[in-house]
C-alpha cells in the first residue's frame, strides 16, 4: 500500500511538472511575439529552401484572405539539435521533422507536418 501511494505521488509530481514545463517552453518561444499568432517550426536538419517558401506562401494566402484582421506575424523556426534551452522534443512530443505547432493566445492549436493543414485549419 506504501508502495503504491508513493508511485501514485511520483505520477503526480511528474505530470504536474511537464505541465509546467510546456508553459514555460511556449512562454520562452513566445516572448517577444507582439502578434496573438504565432506559428513554431521545429527541425532536426537544415531547412529546404521549398519548404520555407511553401510555408510563408501558405501564410500570406491566410493572412491576405482568411485572416485579415489578426494576421501570423510570428513565424520561428528552431532546431532542436541547437537550441537546447527546452527539450522540446518530449515537452511538444515532436516524432517527425519539420514539426508545424499553431499558437494563438498563448495557447496551442494545430500541431502538424504539413503546411496545408494550416490552410484548411482557417477555411
Amino acid at each position: 500500500m506504501k508502495n503504491l501511494l508513493i508511485l501514485f505521488l511520483l505520477i503526480i509530481l511528474i505530470s504536474g511538472c511537464s505541465k509546467d514545463n510546456i508553459k514555460k517552453a511556449t512562454d520562452y518561444l513566445l516572448i517577444n511575439q507582439e502578434n496573438e499568432i504565432s506559428v513554431v517550426v521545429f527541425t532536426n536538419k537544415s531547412m529546404e529552401d521549398s519548404f520555407i517558401e511553401t510555408l510563408q506562401q501558405k501564410i500570406d494566402y491566410i493572412n491576405n484572405n482568411l485572416k485579415i484582421d489578426k494576421s501570423i506575424t510570428n513565424v520561428s523556426f528552431i532546431d532542436v539539435r541547437e537550441d537546447q534551452k527546452y527539450n522540446y522534443e518530449s515537452i511538444f512530443d515532436l516524432k517527425t521533422y519539420p514539426q508545424i505547432i499553431l499558437f494563438e493566445n498563448d495557447e496551442i492549436v494545430l500541431v502538424t507536418t504539413d503546411s496545408d493543414e494550416l490552410v484548411r485549419y482557417y477555411e
